[in-house]
């Protein structure tokens, strides 16, 4: 059998280490393999203590384009494709039999998901691993694969991997057949030399923290945990991130904890001896750790929790329940862990918390493609808080410098609880207690069924297995189902949450507002009036959709127009013409006229997209700008902006046929500002733009707005005199205002 190994990259981290096991079980298991990566791979990969001869290495090919990737240029899947064939095919001798693909749904590359996609067509044999998921907490990265709806194949030809039965589960209830589903965890290989531990007397516990100091990690809970521990006790964590744009959070946690003198130390490994005249490297700090702990709010495999057995060390800090179930059905118990790290609801402000919620809230959603709900934001809170109490992990971290602040007062250090199965106790308390602790809390011989030996077992049962299937047709999980079991109030996690962008534009504006005719969209100024030449497609259009035409269905559009408009009894009326539709051909008045209006306003009102728009709202949505429309509108307006529309806030979004009023009536413009005000938001902090001085510049300004009147299309400017803060003609105009 020839097996193909695919990653973007063989940099440090989990991925690599599965890869390197991997391709040391299919040696010994005499599986011809490659592995193909992105980048080349570092000095000696690949060569275990005990293999040192060049031959035992395995082969290795770099493909350009195969590594991080968020624009294509001139590669195109089928150039990518033919390079991974190739390669595999000059390293292996042959073409592979199977291949096997690493996190390839994770936004990293806006090609892969589609090389994959090709190969599943060709009735090509492919395991497809999942570690991490761009819908878990990655919406940074879930833009580069929104648009792949063939993200997720599945044939008899085709296996996911997962870590967990957790993802497992999410993917078998979006309809991933569980013949099509494997649970392969990592392997976790036993130090060849035995545990070494410092004195049992010793007087100073090191607790170190085996991970890179990225947000998921909770960085804000281990300086916690050192401001609460025993005197004596020093946290330590392992080494830095390694993305630059991980850095500033991971660095703004190591200046609080120097400027309140706690006892925790950042990327200690390499830098700082663990112990006066040791070494510094990763193998020292874990000899003098007295204990593992890990903070973190989300991992896949989670290796801390098994590595602490293999090196003989207990394990304390938090619980992720999706891992320690895995481990306590192998008789496992990984840690002495809390569920959750309690803080009362009155040392946070309720307001501030919903601020930075809505916040997170809007840019995740926006990320997500997903449009947002007041009563998500609603329940998102309501979710976060419990029993009085919120959970000191699932706080930004503002939010937690200002708890950890309040730990100087002796009297506020017994506040804090942990919970461990619904019991509570002092924070303090517990951990005094298992730092004096340190029994391991796992043996190395409980790891048994983690060990290399039935890894190997487990994948090459999963290759055979794959190998003896016959080609089948090729259907696609529906990607939206695994993004939405993700996005549920429950699930959300601020530390799981975009980060405003480093280089935030320089602008006061924090909320963007459109109108849509003349701005968004290029149409014809008019409306309804009787049109004899638009009849006949018009009455076409109603028989298709099972309805008697009338002999002029426009004079009769436009009539019933005028008499709602007339007995509106309010300036400004507007009309819903899905309801005239079912007047006009006396349908029950509940039945939904709503792709009967879509037929008609296309064929009879034609708009096509505002050259440009697209792109300038897309770049406002990455800067977190909320974004909203006021318009002169119907039910199919939003459509006929596309993809775009699931950019704007659903809350934002004012269409005068939603409240029988058109511009330019200021009760639209007050809706919208006490629509932003609910989310913090002034009208100095809003720009309208718009296209008509006389409906949307001067009542925007009246209603407290900056304006920016539009001028770049021919058909866009309508006439009137105003006074507007911006006038431009073309969107990059615009764009210099951020």
């Amino acid at each position: 059998m020839n097996v193909a190994i695919v990653h973007y990259h063989l940099g440090p981290g989990g991925v690599t280490q599965v890869i390197k096991a991997a391709s040391q079980a299919l040696t010994a298991a005499g599986i011809r393999h490659v592995v193909l990566t992105g980048d080349a791979p570092p000095s000696g990969w690949g060569v275990s203590p005990q293999t040192v001869v060049r031959a035992s290495r395995p082969e290795h090919r770099h493909i350009p384009g195969l590594g991080y990737l968020t624009a294509t240029g001139s590669l195109t899947v089928e150039i990518l494709t033919e390079h991974l064939r190739a390669a595999a095919t000059e390293a292996l001798g042959g073409p592979p039999d199977l291949w096997h693909f690493h996190n390839h749904s994770l936004g990293k590359n806006c090609l892969v998901p589609h090389v994959v996609a090709r190969l599943a067509r060709e009735d090509e044999r492919i395991v497809l691993q999942i570690h991490d998921l761009a819908e878990q907490g990655r919406p940074a990265n879930y833009q580069l694969v929104a648009n792949c709806r063939t993200i997720y194949p599945f044939s008899p030809r085709i296996r996911y991997a997962f870590l967990n039965s957790r993802d497992l589960g999410v993917f078998t209830a979006a309809g991933l057949p569980p013949e099509n589903a494997v649970l392969l965890p990592n392997p976790v290989p036993l130090p060849a030399a035995p545990p070494c531990d410092p004195p049992a007397d010793s007087p100073s516990p090191i607790l170190f923290a085996p991970v890179r100091g990225i947000r998921r990690k909770n960085l804000g809970e281990l300086v916690l945990l050192a401001a609460l521990a025993p005197a004596g006790t020093r946290v330590a964590v392992s080494r830095a991130p390694r993305n630059p744009e991980a850095l500033p959070v991971h660095d703004t946690w190591r200046k609080f904890a120097v400027k309140h003198r706690l006892p925790i130390g950042f990327d200690v490994v390499d830098r700082f001896a663990p112990a006066a005249g040791a070494a510094t490297g990763f193998d020292s700090w874990l000899a003098h750790a007295s204990h593992i702990v890990t903070t973190s709010v989300s991992e896949g495999f989670g290796l801390p929790f098994l590595e602490a057995a293999a090196h003989g060390k207990p394990l304390i800090g938090r619980n992720l329940p999706h891992l320690t179930a895995e481990h306590a059905r192998h008789g496992i118990r990984a840690g002495r862990l809390y569920d959750r790290l309690l803080v009362p609801v009155d040392w946070s402000d309720l307001p501030i918390l919903r601020d930075h919620l809505t916040t997170d809230l809007e840019r995740n959603h926006r990320d997500y493609r997903r449009s947002l709900s007041q009563q998500t934001i609603d329940a998102t809170l309501a979710a976060l808080v419990r029993d009085g109490y919120l959970d000191f992990g699932n706080l930004p971290e503002p939010l937690q410098q200002e708890i950890i602040e309040r730990l100087a007062a002796p009297a506020n250090r017994r506040i804090l609880l942990v919970e461990i199965d619904g019991e509570t106790q002092p924070a303090a308390d517990w951990l005094a207690a298992v730092v004096a602790d340190r029994t391991p809390t796992a043996t190395r011989a409980q790891l048994a069924p983690y060990s290399p030996d039935e890894y190997q077992k487990s994948l090459t049962v999963l290759y055979q297995d794959l190998a003896s299937q016959p080609a089948g047709p090729v259907r696609h999980l529906p990607a939206a189902e695994i993004l939405t079991a993700h996005l549920g109030p429950g699930s959300f996690h601020f530390l799981l949450s975009s980060l405003q962008p480093a280089a935030a534009p320089p602008t006061a504006f924090r909320a963007v507002i459109f109108d849509i005719y003349g701005t968004l969209l290029v149409a014809a100024p008019g409306g309804v009036k009787p049109d004899p030449l638009a009849d006949p497609v018009l009455r076409d259009i109603l028989r298709q959709f099972g309805h008697p035409p009338p002999l002029s269905p426009s004079s009769d559009l436009h009539a019933a127009v005028l008499r709602h408009q007339a007995a509106a009894g309010v300036p400004y009326p507007e009309v819903d013409l899905r309801a005239l539709w079912r007047e006009i051909l006396s349908l029950a008045p509940g039945t939904d006229t709503s792709p009967l209006v879509e037929a008609i306003e296309a064929a009879w009102h034609p708009a096509t997209p505002m050259p440009g728009a697209e792109n300038f709202i897309q770049r406002l949505s990455r800067c977190g700008i909320s974004l909203g429309l006021l318009s002169n509108a119907q039910s199919n307006t939003l459509a006929s902006l596309g993809g775009v529309a699931d950019l704007f806030a659903p809350e934002l979004t004012v269409l005068s046929y939603q409240h029988g009023l058109a511009k330019p009536s200021p009760e639209l413009f007050q809706i919208l500002r006490d629509r932003l005000a609910g989310r913090g938001i002034a009208p100095a902090e809003t720009l309208f733009i718009g296209n008509d001085p006389l409906q949307d510049i001067i009542p925007g300004a009246a209603a407290g707005f900056q304006t920016a009147l539009f001028t770049g299309h021919p058909e866009s400017l309508r006439p009137g005199d105003c006074q507007p803060d911006h006038r431009v003609q073309s969107w990059p105009e615009l764009a210099a205002l951020f």
